[in-house]
């Protein structure tokens, strides 16, 4: 958790130094309404609570959404064994049915991308391409600060070992999550290097591994930092210092279950820019060119839970 939000605020940096939003202008773009005063920190406190959670859900408030969760997880954890495991029972069968649903639209959404691409390039031209470019930049440029900064400096405090004889170490978790830009199917290679390379101890490597698969998106999060900044710039808005504080923890919310599949960042992307109330149309936009930023993302997604075992694992030694 601390190094997704050290992500996400890293996102937000890079975005507000090199603003790659500036210089793009989409005029069809819906317009924003935007708040005249910030809001403050009881009112984002008691708006997280929901007072109707159908309609939090309905209106895309994934705050809300979060806080009923995390009740909910505790109250089950505290019923008794036989009416916990119906209740997980239920739970788990209705995720496999919406992963299967998503499954179905991530089939069909090359076709939408295209058709959004063409629409986007027969109004603008090629007068989108420089920004996206900077845009791109941005995401790299801050994936490298993350593993610069945040891998490499964790890594050597905690275990004082070489962080670049590590890095070499696990050269297949690189090259399997660069080429697959998958999470999920980048885990056994993980695991199998965590265990064989790093010696690990298996009890470490069987809980970390797994849990970062779902947990510990740090490039997701990343991902959505650069995006709050780069949809405000093309809105012509300016983010208080308050409202990107919020940005970022949403941020680290958002990645909190993401499902580690090519493409299903965009889900995530949709109800983010909703919750912010910014437009989502911009997803058409960044949906052609996410393979170039996903070979990335995934690939600090899966390494930092590998800096994440190396670390734990170390500490039990």
């Amino acid at each position: 958790m601390s190094t997704t939000l050290i992500a996400a605020a890293i996102g937000i940096i890079v975005g507000n130094i090199i603003k790659p939003g500036k210089g793009l202008v989409l005029n069809d773009l819906p317009e924003v309404d935007k708040v005249d005063q910030a809001p403050t920190f009881s009112s984002v406190v008691t708006e997280m609570f929901p007072t109707n959670i159908i309609q939090s859900m309905s209106e895309g408030n994934i705050l809300q959404v979060i806080v009923l969760a995390l009740f909910s997880g505790v109250a089950i954890l505290m019923l008794k064994e036989h009416d916990r495991n119906r209740i997980h029972s239920i739970f788990q069968t209705l995720n496999n049915y919406i992963m299967k649903v998503l499954n179905i639209v991530l089939l069909l959404s090359p076709y939408g991308v295209f058709a959004l691409m063409a629409v986007t390039a027969g109004k603008y031209g090629t007068s989108v391409i420089g920004p996206l470019t900077k845009f791109i930049g941005s995401i790299y440029l801050g994936l490298f600060l993350q593993l610069l900064i945040v891998y490499f400096i964790l890594y050597f405090i905690f275990t004082r070992k070489n962080p670049f004889l590590f890095f070499k170490k696990i050269s297949p978790v690189w090259i399997t999550s660069f080429t697959t830009c998958s999470t999920k199917a980048t885990m056994p290679v993980s695991i199998k290097t965590s265990e064989d390379e790093l010696k690990l101890p298996k009890d470490v490597v069987g809980l970390t591994i797994p849990l970062g698969a779902s947990m510990n998106m740090d490039g997701n999060a990343l991902w959505f930092g650069v995006v709050a900044i780069f949809v405000t710039q093309l809105t012509g808005i300016e983010m208080s210092i308050s409202e990107q504080v919020i940005a970022v923890l949403l941020g680290v919310l958002m990645t909190l279950g993401s499902p580690g599949i090519p493409g299903g960042i965009f889900v995530a992307t949709t109800i983010f820019l909703t919750s912010l109330n910014l437009p989502i149309e911009i997803i058409g936009l960044l949906a052609g060119i996410f393979r170039i930023m996903d070979m990335g993302i995934t690939t600090i997604n899966v390494v930092g839970s590998v800096v994440v075992a190396a670390i734990v694992g170390n500490k039990n030694e």
